[in-house]
């Protein structure tokens, strides 16, 4: 197998298996997903084709600057902590940090690779990415339609003990399975808008297989019965279809009433599927219950904790101890917290408010630059979609951190960064840094429709 095919067979063969392998979290997942990481990195600079761009190399440096924060929360020359944190460190583990350093090498080695794919791909790359994830989900969709049809209560890895009746194919977890089944529609969105077609009968004529398999990814979706899945996909479509709208559609009366109207479609086919998916819509009733607990509860508790440690933090996997200290009168504490159910919350446990929010400006900077430079309209409004999609689902849930999920949000961001700096599109060209209109002499007289 040719170098490059090897380096792009061990980053698509990340983006199939990791949710194969209960989201590719547990420690000898990600130990499988790291040494494949590190194969492409060896076989892409065998011969010198390793090229950094400079989005790459700030990624390299956020890594490295989070991880000496680690070693430094861990370190036994700070002040004596308070009760019952008694200590002279702030980290309440001290060795906890050594996994989260490995976590955080695989994540930034694999922004290379991705870089390096999408320069030796170009154009090709992003639909490469799709299609894996596509591949990805219609192994899953098969899975979990198998288990419900022979009434399997099983994840293929253990027998459940939670999520009885819901769709999570290998998944242990019912949102992370309707989080890949939405991620895979967005993707199909995008290979069906990327097909050329002067109009969309031909496009749905060439490529209407992508939004039958959307349609069987939305139903897999809903058999999960997964509220933020759901509530997560009806945004990003909508905002899918708002972004691309076609030209007769971004002009007059249209440019104001396209978006409402969309809007107001997306309500009315939400109530529609609660009313008819029966699971779903009691999983959303049950929001109206006072004596559940819900995600609230958890976020309250996460809050009282980091108004006691505003600036330090409490180190890498603190936080189901952090969690039961603070607990509020509303919070189980017989269940083991492992999370706030809110990625943001998380990372100000671990790292502190001021990492976190440095972290959340660097990938806010990192995206905006990425969309000011896309000059394909489809490239950047899924983008703009599954970074939508990611946040929803970081805000109400974990399932966001797992690999399976961050693989393609990722894939999408590095390589697109990555294939701006090498190979500019057509009748584009960069000036400071920025994507602007070519000349006229410099355009192409031949267009292409995304």
């Amino acid at each position: 197998m040719p170098m490059p095919r090897l380096a792009q067979f061990c980053l698509i063969s990340q983006i199939v298996l990791a949710p194969l392998l209960l989201g590719g979290a547990r420690p000898w997942a990600m130990a499988m997903l790291t040494i494949l990481t590190g194969i492409g990195l060896i076989v892409t600079g065998w011969r010198g084709r390793m090229v950094l761009v400079p989005s790459t190399l700030q990624i390299v440096l956020a890594g490295t600057l989070v991880s000496f924060w680690l070693v430094l929360q861990a370190a036994p020359f700070w002040p004596m902590q308070p009760l019952p944190f008694d200590a002279p460190r702030i980290a309440l583990y001290p060795h906890a940090w050594q996994s989260t350093i490995g976590n955080i090498v695989w994540l930034v080695g694999t922004c290379i690779l991705v870089g390096q794919n999408a320069q030796n791909q170009g154009r090709a790359f992003m639909r490469h990415i799709a299609i894996a994830v596509v591949i990805s989900a219609s192994i899953q969709a098969v899975l979990a339609a198998f288990a419900d049809v022979m009434a399997l209560e099983t994840t293929y890895w253990f027998a459940k003990q939670a999520h009885l009746g819901d769709w999570t194919g290998t998944f242990a977890n019912r949102n992370a399975f309707g989080g890949l089944m939405a991620i895979a529609t967005l993707c199909c969105l995008y290979l069906f808008c990327r097909k050329s077609a002067a109009t969309t009968g031909q496009r749905i004529d060439h490529a209407g297989g992508w939004i039958a398999l959307a349609l069987i990814f939305t139903a897999a979706l809903i058999e999960s019965h997964s509220r933020s899945a759901a509530v997560a996909l009806a945004i990003a479509i909508a905002g899918f279809a708002i972004l691309y709208r076609p030209p007769r559609f971004r002009t007059g009366i249209w440019r104001t009433t396209y978006p409402f109207l969309i809007i107001l479609s997306t309500l009315a086919i939400l109530k529609i599927i609660a009313a008819m998916a029966p699971g779903l819509g009691n999983r959303f009733a049950e929001l109206a219950r006072l004596d559940l607990i819900q995600r609230d509860d958890a976020w309250q508790t996460a809050f009282i904790a980091i108004t006691h440690r505003p600036l330090a933090g409490f180190g890498p996997d603190s936080i189901a101890l952090v969690m039961d200290h603070f607990a509020t009168d509303g919070l189980n504490r017989n269940a083991a917290w492992f999370s706030s159910h809110n990625l943001w919350f998380d990372a100000a446990l671990i790292f502190g408010p001021p990492i976190t929010l440095l972290l959340v400006g660097f990938i806010l900077y990192r995206l905006s630059r990425t969309i000011l430079n896309t000059a394909s309209r489809a490239d950047r409004t899924l983008l703009i979609n599954l970074a939508i999609l990611t946040g929803i689902m970081a805000s109400v849930g974990w399932v966001a951190s797992l690999p399976a999920l961050i693989l393609p949000f990722l894939s999408v961001l590095c390589g697109l960064e990555a294939a701006q700096t090498t190979q500019p599109a057509e009748g584009f060209q960069y000036r400071g840094g920025r994507l602007q209109s070519a000349p006229p002499d410099q355009v192409p007289r031949q267009s292409h429709v995304d």
